[in-house]
């Protein structure tokens, strides 16, 4: 009973902190999307800022969350923010460059009947910007929503060095029950955590993605209906009131320039305050970490490049099945959903009997973690996108002539898939190594795993406190994968928009 209680509060918890972590990254996402599409100056400067944090591996941020907020506020209210702040991270990204992607693409004489009738911010965010990018909104939901549980047994678990910090919740209370030998509270922990993840999808996303996209997911679509209903008439008396605030005020979201040179000042004292007395290792002790980068990133490459490969073969088949067949369809979508959310650490103390019994065990868990932490991006691209592409006329046409197997795969269905399938992969490049910090090294008590690599590297500096080599391997290694998108993938996008652009 009391085990029972504990797994409630626990998992009330931690979904306290997702839906936390999600409403602020609605808000960021709508935010900045909106003024990057709208401001080539803002653009210029946000786009390639944005393209390096979302690179940043989720230990990157540790020393931000733990300094700036741990240490700033009191009690456990820094605490909670710095989670709810990590969690952000693996949520926010994609989420912003859709609503930028969708807003960038809205006809123009939009923005201008709203000079005209001189809408301001506040009426532009409820009756523009929003409707917009409601379809994009609910897609990148259903990515952001499982990436966010998969880093969330980090987030609850502060760790640099020495310091270290527990949350109550059900990523922590699953980790502590297994490194105290509690199998009973570990697999009881691991099923409350699927059923919470699974409800939150047939109750939230799935009736979500069904109304607004058109997908054939399953759902409890009259439990919808009501937290509908609830969130529409909330966020049509917000809109309501800060409209007319603006209309009567008109200076809502103006803030005069004294009052923004305060807040800047505020925040550049509070930085300062929550680093006093701290002792960063010196920049000399990162070098040694650095010069290995090189080696390292030379073994984590190969076991990314194979996992692409990977997701790529299983998505485009489990895609094929779900086309044909629309039971199956939603079958491997609510079994995507869920898979898709267990926590990255939560695998190498699921699998431990397979880590410690086979020779080959380290390295096959390795790969299911690196899997989990690319596969779905490239599988949701699929399924939220790409089987929309299919041209219905083509399928006719290949239904007819009796076109089937690997000639429809070949000349109908991949080619139609590729748009889908080259974004699904850029996602997944950045996700896989994301996944590298928790699949190359795990300490679980008694044995330590160590495979080499980068994400080893990252984890091993965050391990041992050295803040200085963490944040030098994690800048190494943004600006490596920026620089692979902005050569490989952009080539790559190009000639796909070359050769199957508008056919």
């Amino acid at each position: 009973m009391l085990l029972l209680q504990e797994l409630l509060i626990a998992t009330a918890l931690s979904l306290a902190r997702m839906f936390s972590a999600y409403i602020i990254s609605l808000l960021l996402a709508i935010s900045l999307g909106s003024w990057m599409a709208r401001s080539r100056a803002v653009e210029s400067l946000l786009l390639p800022v944005l393209d390096v944090l979302q690179s940043i591996p989720i230990l990157g941020f540790f020393p931000a969350a733990l300094l700036l907020l741990a240490r700033l506020l009191p009690g456990g209210l820094g605490l909670e923010l710095a989670a709810v702040f990590l969690i952000v991270t693996s949520l926010v990204w994609n989420m912003i460059f859709g609503v930028y992607a969708s807003l960038k693409a809205l006809d123009p004489s939009v923005y201008d009947m709203a000079e005209v009738y001189r809408l301001g911010p506040a009426a532009r965010f409820f009756f523009i910007y929003v409707p917009a990018c409601r379809e994009s909104i609910i897609a990148n939901s259903l990515v952001s929503w499982a990436g966010g549980w998969f880093f969330l047994t980090s987030a609850e678990v502060l760790s640099l060095g020495e310091e270290e910090y527990r949350l109550r919740g059900i990523g922590s209370l699953i980790l502590d029950s297994f490194s105290r030998g509690d199998l009973a509270g570990f697999y009881s922990g691991v099923a409350v955590l699927l059923a919470a993840i699974l409800a939150t999808y047939l109750l939230l996303w799935n009736p979500a993605a069904v109304t607004v996209l058109r997908l054939p997911l399953p759902g409890v679509p009259a439990v919808f209906e009501v937290v509908k209903s609830a969130v529409g008439y909330a966020w049509g008396g917000l809109a309501q009131v800060l409209t007319s605030l603006e209309v009567k005020l008109g200076v809502v979201f103006r803030l005069p320039r004294p009052i923004k040179a305060a807040l800047l000042l505020l925040a550049a004292a509070a930085v300062v305050y929550s680093a006093r007395g701290l002792s960063l290792e010196p920049l000399r002790e990162a070098a040694p970490v650095l010069s290995s980068f090189p080696l390292e990133l030379a073994k984590s490459l190969p076991r990314v490049g194979l996992v692409l490969l990977l997701s790529l073969g299983l998505s485009v088949m489990i895609a094929y099945f779900a086309h044909l067949s629309r039971g199956v369809s939603m079958a491997v979508s609510i079994a995507g959903e869920v898979l898709a959310s267990i926590p990255a650490v939560v695998w190498w103390p699921l699998l431990s009997d397979l880590a410690l019994s086979h020779p080959l065990g380290p390295s096959i868990v390795m790969l299911i973690v690196y899997l989990q932490g690319a596969f779905w991006y490239v599988y949701f691209n699929l399924i939220v996108y790409g089987l929309a592409s299919v041209r219905k006329d083509l399928y006719e046409l290949a239904a007819v002539y009796q076109v089937r197997g690997p000639p429809y795969l070949r000349y109908v269905f991949v080619p139609s898939l590729l748009p889908s399938l080259a974004t699904g992969l850029l996602s997944a490049w950045g996700g896989s190594w994301n996944a590298s910090i928790v699949a190359e090294y795990v300490d679980m008590g008694e044995r330590t795993f160590d495979m080499q690599g980068v994400g080893s590297l990252i984890s091993k500096a965050a391990a041992q406190g050295n803040v200085a080599a963490l944040l030098a391997t994690s800048l190494a290694l943004s600006l490596f994968i920026v620089l692979v998108n902005k050569t490989l993938w952009v080539r790559l996008f190009r000639f796909i928009e070359r050769r199957y652009g508008g056919e």
